[in-house]
């Protein structure tokens, strides 16, 4: 599917359903370079969880009917081993493309959530429980490194 930056390629972006639109794969530049910059800030290499999701694995996952991912402009990505969520929601702030858009923080699931909107948003799940962002950066698991997979 070929290279959008020097460190990801459209397929990392693709639906990950198993029984759904096949893997397709529209994918924003702009989210792949904003991707490549947290990569580049982090010097280590990103595992992106999910990037566009089909509805019907949007569905299968219980993601929100106004999901980013629906649109292909969000990211789910793993906190790398040997850096910290804290890390990540670091790189990110200094990405411009998500400075002023969604930033999810999933600090037990060991990831963060990431999208292109129009307006900013923030927010924390712990254990299933929405928590404030501020609350999800001081968990424990949110400072130590990540658990490899």
């Amino acid at each position: 599917m070929g290279h959008m930056t020097p460190n990801f390629s459209r397929s990392e972006f693709a639906c990950k359903g198993t029984v759904c639109c096949g893997g397709s794969a529209p994918v924003s530049q702009s989210l792949a370079d904003a991707c490549q910059l947290i990569r580049d800030i982090l010097d280590c290499p990103l595992h992106i969880l999910s990037g566009f999701r089909c509805i019907t694995h949007n569905r299968a996952v219980q993601g929100s009917p106004r999901s980013m991912h629906m649109l292909a402009r969000a990211v789910d990505i793993a906190v790398p081993p040997e850096r910290t969520l804290v890390d990540l929601y670091a790189a990110a702030q200094a990405a411009q493309g998500f400075r002023y858009g969604g930033i999810g923080l999933y600090p037990d699931m060991h990831f963060i959530h990431l999208d292109m909107r129009a307006e900013p948003a923030s927010w924390g799940i712990y254990a299933g429980q929405a928590v404030t962002l501020e609350w999800a950066l001081t968990t424990e698991e949110a400072k130590s490194s990540a658990v490899p997979s």
